[in-house]
């Protein structure tokens, strides 16, 4: 069910970086959040060069959001985000401040994968 939509300026972030990225987020994703790695979905997209903007000046901003299941922890929830955010800077070089990652949560039953309506979040 996590679904990432990674946001970049086209060519900014070759082939190989993204095969790396999309291991590294199934990886952390699936040790911090347990679940099995083939429900972590990674998607890049891209805009055009000069169409990305941070504080009303062009710039080459990254946007990192993630859709996933309500009834995680808050503890689970940050150390994720703290990870994602390591590893995208490690990985792409990409400036603190043109960076922004998000986790945006919906209920389960507003999910649906491999057939079926997504189970609730279970806390172990």
């Amino acid at each position: 069910m996590p679904l990432y939509t990674i946001y970049t300026e086209d060519g900014s972030i070759s082939d190989k970086t993204k095969t790396k990225i999309a291991q590294e987020i199934t990886r952390i994703h699936t040790e911090v959040m347990k679940v099995p790695k083939n429900f972590v979905r990674v998607v890049f997209l891209s805009y055009e060069r000069g169409c990305g903007y941070t504080a009303g000046e062009k710039a080459p901003t990254v946007a990192v959001n993630c859709v996933l299941r309500v009834g995680h922890t808050a503890q689970e929830k940050n150390d994720m985000l703290k990870k994602l955010w390591s590893m995208f800077q490690q990985l792409t070089g990409v400036a603190t401040e043109q960076l922004a990652i998000s986790l945006q949560e919906i209920p389960s039953s507003n999910a649906m994968e491999m057939g079926q309506i997504m189970p609730a979040v279970e806390q172990g």
